[in-house]
């Protein structure tokens, strides 16, 4: 297991042990070779276990940023609903009773596509589009607008029951970034001009943006593994796919965006329906094997600086035991010297 973050976790880890001294120094006893006395002590076992560090971050579910729609000429007929999935090839709204239609695409078009244009990229788009909603027969992907072209033009004129005239003029479709968009926002009303954006749209699928420091945000990578912890304390897998190193400048003068990583579920659909929540995620950045582990309040101050557990052997009297610890992560500790075994009782704080 890779230990790249572990200085990430020192304040953590500083943090745990003092947690751990707060509860020792509370105890009335001065040295690790005096007895405690208690009636009735709380225990747990000694075990070994896998014992791993994990950086947590705070995130939230979110649909990603929001793609405003470009504006055209005309006036607005129809609109969807904010929260519609509208996929390639459907309407995502309406100008002068014609349908505006999405298309797979990376860049927007910029000129109406026809018969006699010059070559160029938006054709090899336009192409490509047709042959993905299957109008691609002897259709050959180029950046050429043939005969052939015109003609899937046409037939898929045909079966959205427009005018077939061969020509996919400006604003009659939409590259959006995905096979399917969800609705984001809608700013238009029925009758508005079209010239502005009429609404805005983001990816289906829910992902964390988890908040970082600039010192995190550098450490880092895409494709590292983590884990998200979703409200309901459900654990799944998932991944970084983005950092943005955040910096720049917002609408408040004097502010800067902040640090954040895009981190991708193995399985989105377990987010569906949960809605843009908060969520953990978690990091591990260091993993021991067969750790002999104890709970932090398990630990006992001594005089000398040093530590050490009350156990309590097989007839019932407690002694004390001097350790020496290792790792701490979630309130726990790991035990590497010291008369301490897997299964002996250990007294803690109650």
């Amino acid at each position: 297991m890779s230990r790249r973050l572990a200085w990430v976790l020192a304040p953590v880890a500083v943090l745990l042990v003092a947690a751990g001294v707060g509860v020792a120094v509370l105890q009335p006893w001065s040295s690790s070779a005096e007895t405690p006395k208690t009636e009735d002590p709380v225990t747990v076992k000694a075990e070994l276990t896998t014992l791993t560090s994990d950086l947590r971050l705070n995130g939230n579910l979110s649909y990603g940023d929001a793609i405003d729609v470009p504006g055209r000429g005309g006036t607005v007929t129809g609109l969807p609903k904010t929260g519609d999935v509208i996929s390639v090839g459907e309407q995502l709204y309406e100008v002068d009773g014609r349908p505006v239609i999405a298309v797979r695409g990376d860049r927007p078009f910029w000129r109406d596509l026809g018969p006699g244009i010059d070559d160029g990229p938006d054709v090899r788009q336009l192409e490509q589009a047709l042959a993905d909603l299957g109008f691609g027969a002897n259709l050959t992907i180029d950046d050429e607008f043939t005969a052939v072209t015109e003609a899937r033009v046409k037939a898929w004129q045909k079966k959205l029951g427009l005018p077939q005239t061969g020509v996919v003029a400006l604003g009659d479709v939409v590259a959006v970034s995905a096979t399917s968009v969800r609705i984001d926002g809608v700013t238009a009303k029925l009758g508005d001009p079209a010239s502005t954006s009429p609404l805005s749209y983001t990816s289906t699928a829910l992902r964390v943006v988890a908040k970082l420091t600039d010192a995190q945000a550098r450490e880092i990578v895409p494709g590292t593994v983590v884990t998200v912890v979703l409200p309901d304390g459900t654990e799944t897998p998932a991944s970084v796919t983005a950092i943005d190193p955040g910096g720049q400048p917002t609408e408040k003068e004097g502010e800067t965006t902040k640090a954040s990583a895009n981190v991708d579920l193995d399985d989105p659909a377990v987010a569906q329906g949960l809605g843009q929540r908060a969520v953990k995620v978690l990091i591990a950045t260091s993993e021991i094997a067969d750790a002999l582990v104890v709970p932090v309040t398990a630990l006992v101050a001594t005089v000398d600086g040093g530590y050490a557990v009350d156990v309590r052997r097989a007839k019932g009297e407690i002694e004390r035991v001097a350790v020496e610890i290792g790792l701490i992560a979630d309130s726990r500790v790991q035990v590497v010297g010291g008369d301490l075994a897997a299964g002996d009782d250990v007294v803690v704080a109650p």
